[in-house]
């Protein structure tokens, strides 16, 4: 065979093999595709890739993930959106695109110590961490509830949603004493009773009266015999002319 017949041989067996693909792409498989049952589309949100291939299967629907993203509640590999979106109608033989989980972003956990309770909480819920177990501890030298201890530690590299449990530090218990009864005695010596006992005298009030000599206590708040913290108000009432 001359090589000119050859070639025009190959040609032709090429022409009609493409002749024959294109048929197939454009005549018969969207035939076939077409005769495929129209389906619900379930939600599979929250399944994993492999459960949710499961449930699709009988519909003749194939899962194929599109990215991951990251999300502060949901484990990594669950699903988070789909395509189509769940009641959506769907011919089988389609592919469903899915994103899913790559679970919790981390962060450096933030340094506590030294907030308020109030400002630790509002700073873990800021970094979305979770607050966990609060121990109050009553330590010398601390005038106001501060954060003293954290775990876990500052600056470790945690998943968001954790739980951060804290110590706070509070001061010390006041000390209790026992009001003396300080009616009938000289204003000044009055006045010299309370400063030794820790407490603060409120500005004296005075009523006049003729059955007691001037400057004597008649009354005080609170009264003699409770017991009071360092540092409360006592309030006299004393005589005068």
């Amino acid at each position: 065979m001359k090589l000119w017949k050859f070639l025009l041989l190959v040609i032709t067996l090429v022409g009609a093999a493409g002749v024959v693909v294109l048929g197939i792409n454009f005549l018969v498989l969207p035939e076939l595709i077409h005769q495929n049952q129209v389906v619900t589309m379930p939600d599979i949100r929250g399944m994993t890739v492999t459960g949710a291939g499961t449930q699709l299967k009988n519909s003749d629907l194939q899962v194929v993930v599109n990215r991951q993203m990251s999300h502060p509640t949901i484990p990594e590999g669950m699903i988070l959106d789909q395509i189509p979106v769940p009641g959506k109608g769907i011919r089988g033989g389609r592919t469903v695109t899915v994103i899913t989980s790559s679970g919790p972003p981390a962060g450096a956990l933030p340094d506590l110590a030294g907030l308020s309770l109030r400002q630790a909480e509002i700073t873990l819920q800021r970094e979305n961490y979770r607050l966990g177990r609060v121990l109050h501890l009553r330590r010398p030298g601390v005038s106001e509830p501060v954060v003293d201890f954290q775990s876990p530690e500052p600056g470790l590299e945690l998943l968001k949603g954790a739980v951060v449990d804290l110590v706070v530090a509070e001061p010390p218990a006041a000390e209790l004493v026992r009001m003396p009864d300080l009616r009938g005695a000289p204003l000044y010596r009055a006045r010299q009773i309370i400063s030794a006992a820790g407490f603060v005298l409120a500005p004296v009030a005075y009523e006049r009266t003729s059955d007691m000599a001037p400057n004597l206590v008649m009354e005080q708040n609170p009264p003699a015999g409770q017991r009071i913290p360092k540092g409360e108000r006592l309030e006299l009432v004393a005589s005068s002319r």
